[in-house]
């Protein structure tokens, strides 16, 4: 699973007439990302199926705001570094034999993160389809009179709320947690609504409230609150993946006394989740510091 995914589904940008390009019967979504690494100044590639004209690629020069698309897909060019990088021998994580230079970015984007840049030699190099990985490129190579040499940094794609996120971090959301009755509510009622919610929307768990929304039961009377949140379902597994889940709240009898559909999206080493006010005072999302599996503690 590439710790960094080159492509993201149902987004694409702005389309100007005069400045952007649409090419037709484009069969495929990699040979539309091919004419974007092989066209000046492309930013991003837009690959739409389309039944009329087999499939239209749309190459962009400015990359901004997303905007959604329908049977779409799109990717991010890298960003161009001039001739050859010259990194420390620690830096090189790999030479490898490759197919064309988006198999090389693809490769890069495989290595658990750790590869950011790439130079890729092309058939009519002095290393015909070699592929040189790196964690940095503070230097260069001049390569001068040495064609068909291609250097990037590669572009993550993850969806805008991997970078546009709320925080849920108060140690009293936490599963182990049995003090307090607190309520995730978009009413500010004093000594009752959560320090650190903040209306319906994208949320990260981070600091004193672990990192995870759990996948297991949590009991009545947890997470300072009464109806305790936990999800019913697992996390995502693909990076930059969304999925739909639902949170059961516990009540003195019942595991799952009612539920909440929320979603959520994996992105590069965390997860975001989209959570609306659970509807019932005092009910609150649990967090944890592990998905699966409890740790306990001495506040039980």
């Amino acid at each position: 699973i590439p710790q960094c995914p080159l492509s993201v589904p149902g987004l694409t940008w702005e389309f100007k007439d005069g400045r952007d390009q649409a090419i037709m019967a484009i069969p495929t979504r990699d040979m539309c990302y091919l004419e974007c690494l092989n066209t000046a100044g492309c930013a991003g590639a837009t690959w739409q199926l389309n039944d009329i004209a087999e499939g239209i690629c749309f190459l962009f020069k400015e990359i901004e705001e997303y905007q959604p698309c329908h049977f779409c897909e799109s990717a991010k060019a890298p960003l161009p570094v001039n001739d050859v990088c010259n990194a420390p021998e620690d830096d090189v994580l790999d030479i490898q034999d490759v197919k064309n230079q988006l198999d090389c970015i693809d490769r890069c984007a495989r290595k658990s993160g750790e590869c950011q840049f790439y130079s890729y030699f092309g058939e009519e190099s002095i290393l015909p389809n070699k592929c040189m990985l790196f964690k940095s490129c503070e230097d260069v190579t001049n390569a001068e009179g040495c064609p068909d040499i291609h250097s990037g940094e590669i572009q993550c794609f993850m969806p805008p709320q991997c970078s546009d996120y709320k925080i849920l971090d108060h140690f009293t959301r936490k599963d182990t947690f049995r003090q307090f009755h607190l309520c995730d509510t978009n009413d500010n009622i004093e000594n009752i609504a959560s320090p650190d919610w903040d209306e319906d929307g994208w949320y990260r768990v981070k600091g004193e409230a672990g990192s995870y929304i759990p996948e297991y039961e949590v009991p009545f009377q947890s997470c300072g609150t009464v109806h305790s949140g936990y999800l019913k379902d697992t996390h995502p597994v693909m990076h930059g993946e969304t999925k739909n889940a639902t949170v059961c709240f516990t009540d003195a009898d019942e595991p799952c006394a009612f539920e909440k559909e929320i979603q959520i999206t994996r992105c590069a080493g965390f997860f975001v989740y989209k959570l609306e006010e659970p509807g019932k005072c005092d009910a609150r999302y649990c967090t944890s510091d592990h998905p699966t599996q409890q740790i306990t503690s001495d506040n039980e």
